[in-house]
């Protein structure tokens, strides 16, 4: 049986390095980043699908700092939108399916709490936000075969060969490493996965219909409360006091997803403290 065929982009991220790490033998992978397509280049799009053809898209790419977007929403636009209305115009035409990565700072600008599922309506007050809500419709109005993923925020380790990202538990382990107490909010709720445990599901998640989905761990705890837990899972619990400090932003913050209409087809994650314990626990990283 082929394999199936899947251009991924933004393969040097921290997801997508992960991806094309786990799956290089399970499918034929074009990864590609900014170094190797222009995804606003229609005529270069064009010309990696009518090479590669693929199945089916992985969007994985995006300017995803959120105070770099702020300060170039045209920039912004033009990448997070218009890269992948591109991408979209060309998987349409070529007869392949597409998965977009989205997130959770759809609800941004929210102000009642969450979780909050699909249907919810999204207030983004971010550009990041807003230029995610705004792909995700332009994505609808040119392809049928479309999975919109939401992520929760994703954390892991360093690994050879990947990129990484800031997430609570390599926070912790920067902030050991460079001798500084923590500060972390206790009025900051949201999901946080571990990636590895996305990764377990990935190929269950695509045998779902296409449609919207919110993807990943539940959590009902504060970032301090999980920050702390982590600093207990490493064998630091004795010395919480003294590593971590609790902080509050201005405004309590509750842009968690409920994951209920993915957990109904049978694509169930661990709680996030639970994700928290695979990764230290794979990466042996006791203290």
């Amino acid at each position: 049986m082929a394999k199936r065929r899947i251009l991924i982009t933004g393969a040097n991220g921290f997801f997508g390095s992960r991806f094309v790490q786990r799956f290089a033998d399970r499918f034929d992978i074009l990864a590609t980043d900014v170094d190797t397509l222009d995804i606003n280049n229609e005529e270069l799009v064009a010309s990696a699908f009518a090479s590669f053809k693929p199945d089916l898209v992985l969007h994985a790419a995006a300017v995803a700092a959120t105070a770099f977007c702020n300060e170039h929403p045209e920039l912004a636009r033009k990448i997070n939108v218009g890269g992948a209305v591109s991408l979209a115009k060309a998987a349409q035409k070529a007869g392949a399916g597409m998965v977009f990565i989205s997130s959770e700072q759809v609800f941004n600008g929210n102000s009642e709490e969450g979780p909050y599922r699909e249907e919810d309506q999204a207030k983004p007050d971010t550009v990041y936000g807003e230029t995610k809500l705004e792909a995700e419709a332009e994505l609808r109005n040119h392809l049928e075969k479309l999975w919109t993923l939401r992520f929760t925020w994703l954390f892991g380790l360093p690994e050879r060969g990947t990129g990484m990202s800031p997430g609570v538990v390599w926070n912790v382990a920067q902030s050991l490493m460079a001798g500084k107490r923590l500060q972390e909010r206790s009025n900051e709720f949201r999901g946080i996965t571990y990636v590895h445990d996305l990764l377990d599901r990935f190929e269950a998640i695509l045998e779902c219909k296409p449609d919207l989905y919110h993807v990943g761990s539940r959590n009902d705890l504060s970032r301090y409360e999980l920050a702390e837990i982590c600093l207990r899972l490493m064998g630091l619990g004795e010395r919480v006091e003294e590593l971590l400090e609790m902080v509050e932003a201005p405004a309590r913050r509750d842009i968690r997803l409920a994951t209920d209409k993915l957990a109904s087809l049978g694509v169930i994650f661990p709680p996030s403290h639970v994700g928290m314990e695979h990764c230290i626990s794979d990466f042996r990283f006791t203290l």
